[in-house]
C-alpha cells in the first residue's frame, strides 16, 4: 500500500514553471559574466540526433535510466529518520553513499531539455522533491545527519542547477540554499594538494550557481574551492609532476578528477575574467594532448596521470620499483569522456578554435561512443584497455562514479554538435542531427545527413523561411592532412580547408541548398605522443582494432566501408591495405566502437622492422661510466654516436632527479636540446612510477644510413640537481 501511494504521488507531481528555463536560455549567463565567449553551443536546445548508433545510445541509456525505480534511488535518504522505506538496496558505492544521484538530476534535467519528454521531467521532479525532504535542519543532504563529502556535495549542486537551469524548477534553488548553508559550515577546507577527495572540482557548479543567480555566496564559495597551485603551473607552463613533492598523502595525479578540475578554471575564467585561469584551461589541454592522450582521446592508465615518455609502458604492464602490474584499463570511459567533453566545449567556445573539436570527436567515437550498454544488475563498462597483448570490453563495477556520469554524457552529444555565434553556424561533429537556429530575419534549420564514418560523405541540407545570408563553418579535423572536399549543390568549391580550423561558407542561403563534404578516411597510422612505435591505426577519428571476423556467414574477414581482412595491413612508417598479400587468419580491422563484450582485440601494433642498436655498437667520446644496463656522463662535451639505417631512430634511457639538458645532431643537423630531468616521486597503489623512463625519437628522415650524435651540454633545468646524460640503447626503423 505504501509503494502505491508514493507512486500516486509521483503521477500527481506539479508541472514545473518553465518560463524561468525559457528566460535563462535568452539570457544565457547573468551576474558577474567576465570571460565573454566567441561561440556559443546551443545550450541543449533545437538540436536533435536524427537515427545513427549515438542516438540509439542516447535512446537505450535514457530508457535504462527510467525504468529504475524511484523508491530504490530514494531509500537511502529515506531512512536517515526511519527503520523501514520502500525499495531495496540498488548495491554498490550507492548504498553507502548518496555519490550519484545529483548526476542522475542532471542527467534527467539534461535529456528533458534536449527531447521535451515530460516523463523525464517529471521523474526528476519527483525525486528531487522527494529527497528535498529528507534534507536535515542543518541542511545535511546524505544519507545520515551531519554526513557529507566534497564529491557529493558538487554533484548535488551540479544537479541543482541543472534542475534550475534546463528543468526550470525555481525550487531547486532553495534546495541549493540549504545545502550549502550545511557545506560552508562543515565541509573541509585544508584542500591538500592532489588528495582525491575532488575537493577541486566544486568551483565549476558554484560558478554556474552565481552565474544564473546573481547570488555572491555562490562567488565566494567557489573561490575556496579554487585549484590555484595546480592551475598555475599549467597556466605558467611549469612541470606539472614536481608540484607534487608538495603533496602530503598521494604523491599522484588522479587523471579523471584532475581534468574535471579544469572545468573549475574554465567557469573561474567565465565569472571573473582573469588571463591566468584562461591560460590555465589552454595550457592544461596541450599537456593532456602532449603527454596524456591515447589514439582514442582517452587518458589516465589505472585512472593516474604518467611521467613523461611512460604511456608506451603502460601497454604492456608496469615493471619497475614496486610495481609488477598489467594496466587493467587505460581509460576511466564514461567519467573520462564527460571531463573531456566539457574541457573542449568551454576552449571551443572561449577561444572560437576548432581544433579542440578533434578531441570532442574522437572521445565521441572510441570513448563513451564505444561503451558498452550497463546490464539491468548496474554493471558498467567501467574502463577501456588497449594492452599490445590484448584486451576484451566487459561489465564490471556495481553502482559507481560512472553509472552517475553516463547519462550526462550522452545527453551531452547534443551540445556538441553544433555552436553558433551572431552571423554563422558552425559544424563541430559529423552526426546525424538537426539544428534550429532563429535569425533576425527568420528561421534556420540545418539537417545533417551521413552515414559518416562508416561513409566519407557528409550532407548539410539548408531549410529556410525565405533566402538568408549568414556563414556555415565546418570543422576541418586535424586528422584530414589533405583537406575536406566542399560542394554546394554538386558544384565544387573553392574553399581553403586547413586541418586544425573552420572552412568558411558565407552566402545567402536558399530554401534546399545542399553542402556535400568529402573526407578522406584512408587507414593511417598514429603513434604515442612523440614516439615512434607502438602505433594505432586510424580512419578519420576512429581508431581500428583487430578482433576475429564475424560480419559473414563463413566468417571471412569483410573488406567494404570501414573493414580490412587484417592480414592486407602493413605497419611502417605509416599504415597501408596491401590487397596483394594473402589471407592467414579471420581477422580482421574494424572499428573499436564496433566491439562486443568478450570479443578479444588487439589496438596498438608494433611498427615493423625495429632494429635494436645495443650500447656496444655505440661510441663515446669522453667520461662515461656504467650504471646497470646505461652509461652515464656529466661532464660537459661529452658525447655518444652511433649509425643506423631508417627513416626513424629512438634513443632510450631513464628520467632522473639529477638529469640534464644535451644537444642532438642527425648528420650534423641540429636537431635541439633535450631535458632528461624528471621529479620522480610519483609514487600511489599499483603505479608506482619514481623510475621515470625516456625516450626521444626523430622521424620523417630520408631513407638510407645516419648518424645520431649527442653531447652533454652540462647545464639543467631549475627543477635539476645535476647535469647527467644517460643512454641504454637506441632503435632505427625503416
Amino acid at each position: 500500500m505504501m509503494r502505491l501511494l508514493l507512486l500516486l504521488n509521483f503521477a500527481a507531481v506539479a508541472a514545473p514553471d518553465l518560463h524561468a528555463a525559457d528566460e535563462l536560455s535568452q539570457t544565457a549567463y547573468a551576474a558577474g559574466r567576465q570571460g565573454d565567449r566567441a561561440i556559443r553551443s546551443f545550450n541543449y536546445r533545437h538540436v536533435e540526433l536524427l537515427p545513427s548508433r549515438h542516438e540509439a545510445q542516447f535512446r537505450q541509456v535514457r530508457d535504462f535510466y527510467m525504468r529504475l525505480r524511484p523508491n530504490d534511488l530514494l531509500r537511502g535518504f529515506r531512512l536517515k529518520d526511519r527503520d523501514w522505506a520502500p525499495g531495496k538496496d540498488l548495491g554498490g558505492a550507492y548504498s553507502e553513499r548518496p555519490l550519484s544521484f545529483g548526476q542522475w538530476l542532471a542527467g534527467f534535467a539534461r535529456i528533458y531539455r534536449v527531447t521535451g519528454d515530460v516523463a523525464v521531467r517529471d521523474r526528476a521532479v519527483y525525486l528531487m522533491r522527494e529527497w528535498a525532504k529528507t534534507i536535515g535542519e542543518d541542511g545535511s543532504y546524505g544519507y545520515e545527519h551531519g554526513q557529507g563529502e566534497h564529491y557529493d556535495y558538487d554533484k548535488f549542486v551540479g544537479g541543482l542547477v541543472d534542475m534550475y537551469e534546463y528543468a526550470g524548477c525555481d525550487d531547486a534553488l532553495g534546495y541549493l540554499d540549504k545545502i550549502t548553508t550545511w557545506a560552508e559550515a562543515n565541509l573541509d577546507r585544508s584542500n591538500e594538494y592532489a588528495l582525491p577527495k575532488e575537493w577541486y572540482t566544486l568551483s565549476e557548479n558554484l560558478y554556474r550557481a552565481y552565474e544564473l543567480t546573481g547570488e555572491q555566496r555562490y562567488d565566494d564559495f567557489a573561490k575556496v574551492w579554487e585549484y590555484s597551485d595546480f592551475w598555475d603551473v599549467l597556466a605558467t607552463r611549469g612541470d606539472v609532476f614536481a608540484e607534487l613533492k608538495h603533496a602530503k598523502q598521494h604523491p599522484s595525479y588522479h587523471a579523471y578528477s584532475h581534468v574535471n578540475s579544469l572545468s573549475s578554471a574554465a567557469m573561474a575564467y567565465s565569472a571573473n575574467g582573469e588571463q591566468r585561469y584562461l591560460d590555465a584551461i589552454v595550457n592544461g589541454y596541450d599537456f593532456l594532448k602532449d603527454t596524456q592522450l591515447f589514439a582514442t582521446g582517452g587518458f589516465g592508465p589505472e585512472e593516474s596521470f604518467i611521467v613523461p615518455n611512460g604511456l608506451p609502458e603502460t601497454l604492456v604492464g608496469i615493471r619497475r620499483g614496486e610495481a609488477n602490474v598489467d594496466v587493467r584499463f587505460h581509460f576511466e570511459t564514461s567519467c573520462g569522456s564527460w571531463a573531456g567533453f566539457k574541457l573542449a566545449r568551454y576552449l571551443m567556445e572561449f577561444t572560437g578554435d576548432a581544433h579542440y573539436g578533434d578531441w570532442i570527436e574522437r572521445l565521441v567515437y572510441n570513448g563513451v561512443g564505444a561503451m558498452l550498454p550497463m546490464n539491468d544488475y548496474g554493471m558498467i563498462m567501467y574502463g577501456s584497455s588497449y594492452n599490445t597483448y590484448g584486451a576484451q570490453k566487459s561489465l564490471s563495477t556495481v553502482w559507481f562514479c560512472c553509472q552517475g556520469s553516463l547519462p550526462q554524457t550522452v545527453a551531452d552529444y547534443h551540445n556538441l554538435i553544433y555552436f553558433h555565434d551572431d552571423d554563422s553556424l558552425y559544424v563541430n561533429l559529423f552526426l546525424p542531427s538537426a539544428v534550429e537556429w532563429q535569425r533576425p530575419v527568420g528561421r534556420v534549420r540545418v539537417v545533417q545527413e551521413t552515414r559518416f564514418p562508416e561513409d566519407h560523405v557528409v550532407r548539410l541540407r539548408i531549410e529556410t523561411d525565405t533566402a538568408n545570408e549568414f556563414g556555415v563553418k565546418i570543422r576541418v579535423p586535424l586528422w584530414a592532412s589533405d583537406g575536406v572536399g566542399v560542394a554546394i549543390n554538386e558544384q565544387t568549391q573553392d574553399v581553403e580547408t586547413v586541418p586544425g580550423a573552420w572552412a568558411e561558407l558565407k552566402r545567402e542561403w536558399s530554401p534546399g541548398d545542399v553542402v556535400t563534404l568529402t573526407f578522406d578516411i584512408t587507414p593511417r597510422a598514429e603513434p604515442l605522443p612523440g614516439y615512434v612505435s607502438p602505433v594505432a591505426v586510424m580512419c578519420g577519428p576512429v581508431v581500428m582494432v583487430q578482433a576475429t571476423a564475424r560480419d559473414t556467414e563463413d566468417a571471412l574477414p569483410a573488406d567494404s566501408g570501414l573493414r580490412y581482412p587484417a592480414d592486407y595491413l602493413e605497419v611502417g612508417a605509416d599504415v597501408r591495405i596491401n590487397r596483394a598479400r594473402n589471407l592467414h587468419t579471420n581477422q580482421e580491422l574494424r572499428p573499436f566502437y564496433d566491439v562486443n563484450a568478450g570479443e578479444f582485440y588487439l589496438m596498438y601494433f608494433n611498427r615493423e622492422g625495429r632494429k635494436r642498436i645495443a650500447l656496444t655498437g655505440v661510441q663515446f667520446a669522453g667520461d662515461w661510466r656504467t650504471e646497470g644496463a646505461a652509461r652515464r656522463s656529466e661532464e660537459r662535451g661529452a658525447s655518444f654516436s652511433a649509425k643506423f639505417n631508417g627513416t626513424a631512430v629512438t634513443w632510450e634511457g631513464r628520467r632522473f632527479d639529477d638529469g640534464g639538458i644535451a644537444a642532438v645532431a642527425i648528420d650534423g643537423e641540429d636537431f635541439g636540446e633535450v631535458d632528461q630531468y624528471a621529479y620522480a616521486g610519483v609514487h600511489v597503489g599499483r603505479m608506482d612510477q619514481r623510475e621515470v623512463p625516456f625516450r626521444w625519437s626523430a622521424t620523417d628522415l630520408a631513407p638510407g644510413e645516419h648518424t645520431i650524435e649527442v653531447t652533454v651540454i652540462g647545464r639543467s633545468n631549475p627543477g635539476s640537481s645535476g647535469t647527467a646524460i644517460n643512454v641504454s640503447g637506441l632503435s632505427a626503423f625503416p
